[in-house]
Parts: structure tokens; C-alpha cells; sequence
């Protein structure tokens, strides 16, 4: 909490600041100038930014030659994608020169429901960078598949009234929305009684336009993070929304967006950075936001709106009024930058303090749930694979593919997310799979001991032998195994049972790689470091099992079983037809 007696001594000039920073050319992100001005900061907040010279400090830095921005915000991200822990992902990126993140929780709530959120909001307690929560609105997904949790419309009024929480996660459920669902409905005006009428709730609308768009920003839906063409974001702008644009692992939209914005008319206050999903072996090889900040530039975006992007214009979207300018009365969180074309950074204040990157914080897993409610939501994190590994057997695996019936594979799409439907000809499907043709495609339910799973063949993950399987599956995050022979994958699921979740590659009953995830089967407790280490095993271990160079072989398969995008999916229950929204039979 601010001082604001001494803050104003400060900056009223009666009393020295502590510690100035002298020489830089600095961003006012207001009027879009880069000004030769000093900053003056006390405590934790910036009292005071003036011509050199013009105050007194107890502490001067000399930062001559340098430029200084405001600190990055990610104005969406799921932590859970980093595949480490909340206070190792804050250390990570603000290296990267990220102070703030907007946070929505929905990979780990599809596995441990409404707790998923305390435990995150719990764990980023104290950590490098300042985590704020959306909380997740569409848990479950679909009603095609066993999930581990439910958020409904009480759990979602009882959440919104926790610390750093600022509204309502992507609104997947646009159909929903659009078609006046009651129970979609109730969420969102649950939202507005708890926050008032200008709470914050994402969208997630991918090509809604026309009419569509108008239903669904009627509601009060501020954001959308799933434009991938320029002409879909002017559309959204226009009709009043904040468009994030995203560079993430795999959906990467900057390349197709920036360019027309750069030439464009538009209120550039519309549009703002994320990263929705990004694992830490990336963040940590090509960067966060400041991966994002240098890509726009050098697609044509001046700097100062670049950087304006990253920081002011996602503040005022999220109503984070001391967060994202360099001003008086503002958190001292800003960078400091060698080259400001190429987001060189020299150095990273957080909070008035430089920012402590140094020690790592990496958590010990429990083996009770203790007694405080840290501890007990840390246990159950920890312990969410119930699926046990000795009634893993080939069996499992080993569909017989009935001859004499017409069968349909999931074909993926060379680039895209999305699959279609193959009709399976071949008369021999066995000699079809040992061919490479096809592979098997798995899914086993790992939250309820259902004993739910569903097998059915891919096409085009070009796997020739062995097997991959992972607990990261969209979004139910069921386990989700790809192989050739039913026994190495039961041998790669035995193993991903045994290390608690995570990812594991098999090839003749042999182990080639491993990444254990054992909070929620989606995140380790180890450091970014030693995660990066391991995912960097994998890929080489998967393309020895014959995958291309064009599949990526992790992300295409955890989306192989979310039962939203088309054409075919694969869930625990059976194969799933999106277009006609219901089971092949």
C-alpha cells in the first residue's frame, strides 16, 4: 500500500527521493514521445519523472545511453502451459521484462475445479511478477467428456471475491452466448453483480462476425485473443472490443495481424500483447512479450506503439490504474533497455527494487495434505493421476478395427489444428497401422477411476514405431497416447502413471525421453531450467519415432481430444464428429 503522505513529499520535492535514474531517453506512453528525463522512484512507486536535475535522491544510477520502458503485461496467458509453477514462471519472464500477467486458470481447473484457482492464486503469493487471475468460465468444456472439475455460477461469485482476481476468463461458449443459453448467461451477470457493470470478461470468438459479433459483445465481452487475420481484428475493434494479439508456442498471430495494423488508421489503445500458451523451454530460447515487442517492430510497428501495447494499453483493458506508464504515482516496474529496436534488455526494475531472477523457486511435493490450505491444495495438486498403472495392459490399446465395417480416421491438417474426417478403405487396418499409414489414437480417463477410453486411428502424425503419450490433453486433460504397438503404449502410460503425468516417449518397450508434470499431470515443481532440459530431450526422441519435421508433435496431440474444434476428436467416451455435434457410431 502506498505511502502517500511520503509520496507526495517526494514528489512535491520536499523531501529526496531515493533513488534516481539519470541519463536515460525514456517512453511517455501517453503522448507517444520519448523524452530525455529522469525517474525518481520512492518506495515502490515512481514519485516523480522530471527534467535532470530537478529533484534530489539519495541514490543516484546512472543509466546514460539507455532507454527505459514500462514494464511488459501479458494480457493472457495459462500458466499451466509453462509447465512450471507459478513463482518459476514469474522468475522466467521477468527476465524478459514482464512485471505483470493476466492469469486464467483453466488448465488446471478442468482438473481440480474451483480449488485449481486457490491453489494458483495461492502459489504466485510473493513470486518475481505481479499475477492477476481470470477466473475460468467454461469448466467444462463440453458435456462429451470426463473432466475432473466443475466451476459453475456459484463457485464463479464465491472466486471473483478473491485477491487479485479482476473478472471472467475467455468465454469459450460462444454459441452459447449467441443463442441466449441460460446457464451461459448466469455467469456472466454473476460477474457484473459481484464486479458492477464494467467488469472485465475475455472472449475466445474465433471468426465470429456480423450478427454473430454483435450478440456476443452485447453481453459485455471486452477482449478477444483468437483473431488470426487483420480484417477479423478491425471488425472486433469496431464494434468496441480489445484485440490481444497473441505469439504463443504454437498459435502465433502477429505475422498476419501487425503488418495491416502498422498500416492502418485504427486506435492502436485497442490492442494489446499475449501469449495464451507458452511453454518455458520457448519463453526461456526466443523470450515473453519482449519476443512479441521485437517481432511488431520489425513487422513495421513503430516502437513506442510496441511498446505502448505491452504495457498502457493492457492496463487500462484489465482497470490497473498505477500499472504500465512511467509517472508519478505509478509502480516503479520498468526496463531498461541497451536498444530499444531490438528490446535489448540491460536490466529490469520491479517494484523499485531490481528484480530478483537469481534464486530459484522450485516446491517440494508433500506426501500428506498437511494442515494448512496451501498444503492441502499443493497435495491434491500433486496427486491427480488416478489412473492406476498396474490395469495398464495392451489390451487397452488393442482395437480390432472391425474389417467389414467403414471406419474414419482423424487426418490432421498440415499447419492447422483442425482435422478431417478420412474414410478408412484399407482392407487390412493391422497391416495399415504397422505400414505407418495410421497410428493408434488413445484416450483414457484419469480423473474419476471411470475406466472410460475410447481408441480410434490418426493419420499424418507419421509415427513408424513406438508411442507417445500425455497427460496434457485439451481441455479435459485425460490422458491422451499415440503409438504403433498396443504394448508400447502401455508401456509409455504405465510410466506416465508411475511419474504422476507429464510426457513420456516409448519405443520397444524402452523409455527414449521423459518430462514428468507431476502437479496436475500439466506442471513440475522442478526449476525452468531443468524443465527446459528435459522438453528439449523430447523432440529429437519423437522424431526418431518418424514424426516430420512439419508435425509438432506435442501440441497437435494434446488438442487431439478437445471435442470444439473440427472435424473429428477423440475423447474418453468415443470419437467425436464436431460438425454434426455428436459421437461416430
Amino acid at each position: 500500500m502506498k505511502n502517500l503522505e511520503r509520496l507526495v513529499s517526494v514528489a512535491s520535492g520536499r523531501v529526496p527521493a531515493e533513488t534516481v535514474y539519470h541519463g536515460a531517453t525514456i517512453l511517455n506512453v501517453f503522448t507517444s514521445e520519448w523524452e530525455q528525463k529522469d525517474i525518481y522512484v520512492y518506495d515502490h512507486y515512481i514519485a516523480a519523472v522530471a527534467e535532470p536535475g530537478a529533484y534530489t535522491a539519495q541514490k543516484q544510477v546512472d543509466v546514460t545511453g539507455k532507454w527505459i520502458v514500462p514494464g511488459f503485461i501479458d494480457a493472457h496467458v495459462h500458466i499451466e502451459s509453462s509447465m512450471v509453477l507459478p513463482g518459476e514462471f514469474a522468475r522466467t519472464i521477468v527476465k524478459h521484462g514482464t512485471t505483470t500477467v493476466i492469469a486464467d486458470s483453466h488448465e488446471i481447473a478442468n482438473v481440480l475445479g474451483p480449488d485449481a484457482v486457490r491453489f494458483m492464486v495461492r502459489q504466485s503469493e510473493g513470486v518475481p511478477a505481479d499475477i492477476y487471475f481470470m477466473i475460468p468460465s467454461c469448466v467444462p468444456a463440453t458435456d462429451f467428456e470426463h473432466t475432473g472439475g466443475v466451476i459453475s455460477v456459484a463457485d464463479i461469485t464465491s472466486l471473483l471475491q478473491m485477491p487479485r482476481v479482476l473478472g471472467l476468463g475467455e468465454m469459450m461458449n460462444y454459441p452459447g452466448v449467441i443463442g441466449g443459453d441460460r446457464g451461459t448467461l448466469d455467469k456472466l451477470s454473476a460477474v457484473f453483480s459481484v464486479l458492477g457493470d464494467d467488469a472485465v470478461i475475455d472472449g475466445h470468438a474465433p471468426l465470429v462476425l456480423g450478427n454473430a459479433l454483435q450478440g456476443y459483445r452485447s453481453v459485455g465481452i471486452r477482449t478477444d485473443h483468437e483473431c488470426h487475420t487483420f480484417e477479423e481484428a478491425k471488425e472486433k475493434v469496431k464494434n468496441g472490443m480489445y484485440i490481444l494479439v497473441r505469439q504463443g508456442s504454437s498459435a502465433r498471430d502477429l505475422n498476419t495481424i501487425i503488418p495491416g495494423l502498422a498500416r492502418s488508421n485504427l486506435p492502436m489503445n485497442r490492442f494489446c500483447f499475449c501469449t495464451d500458451d507458452k511453454n518455458i523451454a520457448d519463453i526461456i530460447s526466443e523470450g515473453h512479450i519482449d519476443s512479441n515487442i521485437r517481432n511488431a517492430i520489425k513487422l513495421g510497428l513503430p516502437s513506442h506503439i510496441a511498446y505502448a501495447m505491452a504495457s498502457l494499453h493492457t492496463a487500462e483493458c484489465y482497470h490497473l490504474p498505477d500499472t504500465g506508464a512511467l509517472c508519478a504515482g505509478y509502480k516503479a516496474d520498468f526496463v531498461i533497455l541497451d536498444d530499444k529496436e531490438e528490446v535489448k534488455i540491460q536490466q529490469i526494475i520491479k517494484a523499485g527494487r531490481p528484480a530478483k531472477v537469481d534464486t530459484p523457486l522450485a516446491v517440494d511435493l508433500p506426501n500428506d495434505c498437511g494442515a494448512t490450505e496451501a498444503e492441502e491444495l499443493l497435495y491434491r495438486a500433486a496427486h491427480s493421476m488416478h489412473l492406476e498403472a498396474d490395469q495398464i495392459t495392451p489390451e487397452l490399446f488393442a482395437d480390432s478395427f472391425d474389417q467389414k465395417a467403414t471406419k474414419y480416421a482423424i487426418a490432421l491438417q498440415p499447419g492447422s489444428l483442425n482435422t478431417k474426417k478420412a474414410e478408412v478403405t484399407e482392407p487390412d487396418i493391422e497391416s495399415a497401422i504397422k505400414a505407418g499409414t495410421y497410428c493408434r489414437l488413445t484416450v483414457l480417463e484419469r480423473h474419476q477411476k471411470t475406466g472410460c477410453h475410447a481408441t480410434a486411428l490418426l493419420k499424418g502424425y507419421g509415427l513408424q514405431k513406438g508411442a507417445i503419450a500425455s497427460s496434457i490433453g485439451h481441455d479435459s486433460h485425460n490422458v491422451i497416447c499415440a503409438g504403433i504397438a498396443p504394448s508400447d503404449m502401455s508401456a509409455a502410460v504405465k510410466r506416465l502413471c508411475t511419474i504422476g503425468g507429464g510426457i513420456v516417449i516409448v519405443a520397444d518397450a524402452k523409455i527414449l525421453a521423459e518430462l514428468p508434470l507431476p502437479v496436475a499431470g500439466l506442471m513440475s515443481n522442478r526449476v525452468a531450467e531443468d524443465v527446459k532440459a528435459a522438453h528439449d530431450a523430447l523432440l529429437p526422441a519423437a522424431r526418431s519415432l518418424g514424426i516430420p519435421e512439419q508435425v509438432e508433435p506435442f501440441v497437435t496431440l494434446s488438442f487431439l481430444a478437445l471435442p470444439v474444434i473440427p472435424e473429428l476428436r477423440l475423447t474418453d467416451q468415443g470419437l467425436f464428429d464436431v460438425g454434426n455435434w455428436k459421437f461416430v457410431k
